[in-house]
């Protein structure tokens, strides 16, 4: 409540947690700081990021490092680049699912080499 002055404020972890608490706590926070950056900030967002290359119809094509700039490129939304990277990516016989018009592939998949101009 505004006003309120926490019971915990300017106090140590000694004065008013127990020891089995405090090792709990400071292990709690030893793991947080395995996955910050330098500036402080959770590193979680990019951890996983794929490179994504977009096919047009003539054969040409365009490497993207991340999803949401190939989003941005086409301009739509990451979500639905995902879906046709997916899709496409099965290898079956119909990779030929678009978003506006391109056709998008995961990179580390070689399903798209057959796609692009001078096959």
């Amino acid at each position: 409540m505004k006003g309120h002055i926490p019971a915990n404020k300017g106090k140590k972890w000694s004065e008013y947690l127990t020891k089995r608490t405090q090792r709990r706590c400071s292990k709690g926070w030893k793991n947080l700081d395995l996955f910050r950056n330098k500036n402080g900030r959770a590193v979680n967002a990019g951890r996983r990021r794929r490179q994504v290359v977009a096919v047009m119809d003539d054969g040409s094509f365009r490497v993207f490092t991340f999803i949401l700039a190939a989003a941005e490129y086409v301009g739509g939304k990451r979500e639905n680049v995902c879906r046709c990277c997916r899709l496409n990516g099965k290898g079956t016989a119909n990779t030929d699912h678009r978003y506006k018009g391109v056709r998008f592939y995961y990179e580390s998949e070689n399903v798209w080499f057959s796609k692009i101009k001078g096959k």
